[in-house]
């Protein structure tokens, strides 16, 4: 079992300072970021695929064991909301055929405003590729149930295990990979600190999934405290 632990992004000003060295040009943040975690999320897939040639250069500034999860673009999830989408997942499949074999995983996040449908999902599911690690995330609280997850389980499609204010932390695991996002809690959102307790008590929870292997992602940017948690739990977990 493998560990994948790091932020939803690294390309944030606010980290300037904190975590980036006030001298560091933003052209080095990912080789700085990459000497401190070994995964990123990549965020501006959900709106538009950089240029291959930027995705390139991202390839080669990350070592080997490095990997990048790829939001799924929101023309599928939130324009289209699922519905006969086939032909555009295997267009977002073939834009990041560039990054290889450093792709981690692919997070498909509905939207809050998508209710329920079993039959929508089981032909969304039919759509993705086996060839990729397919994570689906939730945001609403209808698709929290076993039926759901019995969907996700006969298609190998990972189940995203979220901490946020607005919904259920529900730990389930329906494919090979575990896949966890930290968005923040409370009324603080992204600003929220996790404690120390709370993250050695998401440590003992992790441990027990098991999974060849585990994504672990902070998505709490505001004043750095996705850089730090991530580190904390990574400690946790390796203890």
């Amino acid at each position: 079992m493998r560990y994948y632990i790091g932020c939803s992004g690294w390309s944030y000003k606010h980290w300037k300072g904190v975590f980036y060295p006030d001298d560091l040009p933003q052209t080095k943040w990912l080789q700085h970021y990459v000497k401190h975690f070994n995964t990123v999320e990549i965020n501006s897939t959900f709106y538009r695929f950089p240029g291959k040639e930027t995705l390139q250069q991202w390839y080669n500034e990350t070592p080997e064991d490095f990997t990048f999860t790829l939001k799924g673009s929101r023309y599928i999830t939130h324009m289209k909301k699922l519905k006969n989408v086939e032909e555009s997942v295997q267009n977002f499949y073939e834009q990041g055929q560039v990054m290889g074999d450093k792709i981690g995983c692919i997070l498909w996040q509905l939207p809050p405003n998508l209710h329920r449908n079993d039959d929508k999902l089981e032909a969304f599911c039919k759509a993705l590729s086996n060839d990729f690690r397919n994570v689906i995330e939730f945001r609403h609280e209808s698709w929290f149930n076993d039926d759901v997850c019995n969907i996700l389980q006969k298609h190998n499609v990972g189940f995203c295990i979220i901490s946020t204010p607005d919904l259920p932390a529900m730990i389930r695991v329906t494919a090979d990979v575990v896949y966890v996002r930290f968005h923040g809690k409370d009324e603080e959102w992204y600003t929220y600190n996790y404690g120390n307790d709370e993250l050695q008590r998401w440590a003992e929870a992790i441990k027990k999934r098991q999974a060849p292997q585990q994504y672990i992602y902070f998505n709490n940017d505001d004043r750095a405290h996705a850089v730090q948690n991530a580190q904390q739990l990574s400690d946790y977990l390796s203890k």
